[in-house]
């Protein structure tokens, strides 16, 4: 069985690559690459990379079946799974977060332009703990069965979050060229206009990584291997729990 914390809201670090006057001459000899703003400067087109980062997995054999049942966020079982204990649980909190570098160019009548430079996005886990309930002793058959299936929702998630790293860097860059120059009365405008379309591709972005996950969790907690898990060992799990288990 897998849970998933809800995540936390996407923040943002600015970074400034240079000071107004000098942004202001760089971009001047830069040839143009985004839509710009009446009476802007020409402004490079931004630079996007992405980074996964993990935190380091976790075993937790100390929480009780009920303990494991009082987990926030646990994905509901396979229909036809029935109510059977929680033997097992892999818990996965996601973030992502990104830093922007905006250009600015202050104008003649006060006003400033500004355009992404880069954006970077770091993408991954907070925590990871994967939780086999205490009932089952550390050694036994059925303890290593468990562990076995929350080991694969875990290959699930790292697979994934692999592939979305490309997904994550066209989205984002695709938006990125999108925004073009700003024109506004004052750095924070400038700075809040581009961030905008930025932090809705990324909420859009997590929102599809949420669904898809649960897809495929869900191809590893079918009624089939809750069954078989429950029988192995020989049905050792009895010696140690009344009824069907659940992961």
């Amino acid at each position: 069985m897998t849970g998933m914390a809800p995540s936390p809201l996407s923040r943002f670090t600015v970074l400034t690559v240079a000071s107004a006057a000098a942004a202001a001459c760089w971009l001047a000899a830069a040839a143009p690459a985004v839509a710009q703003a009446d009476g802007c400067p020409a402004f490079e087109r931004p630079q996007v990379s992405v980074s996964l980062t993990n935190a380091p997995l976790r075993r937790d054999f100390t929480r009780t079946i009920q303990q494991l049942a009082r987990i926030p966020g646990r994905a509901p079982g396979p229909a036809g799974s029935g109510s059977g204990h929680i033997l097992g649980l892999a818990h996965a909190v996601f973030q992502q977060t990104y830093d922007i570098a905006v250009s600015y160019g202050q104008l003649g009548d006060g006003a400033y332009c500004g355009a992404l430079a880069s954006v970077s996005v770091t993408f991954g886990t907070q925590e990871r703990v994967v939780y086999v309930a205490r009932e089952l002793p550390r050694g036994s058959c059925i303890h290593r069965e468990v562990l076995d299936h929350e080991m694969q929702h875990v290959a699930v998630d790292d697979a994934l979050m692999e592939e979305y790293l490309a997904i994550i860097r066209r989205r984002v860059a695709a938006v990125a060229a999108q925004t073009g120059t700003v024109r506004s009365r004052s750095r924070q405008q400038v700075m809040t206009t581009l961030r905008r379309p930025i932090d809705a591709e990324m909420r859009t972005i997590l929102d599809e990584f949420t669904r898809e996950r649960d897809r495929r969790q869900a191809g590893v907690d079918t009624v089939d291997e809750y069954e078989r898990v429950s029988r192995s060992c020989g049905g050792e799990l009895g010696k140690y729990v009344t009824g069907q288990g659940r992961m």
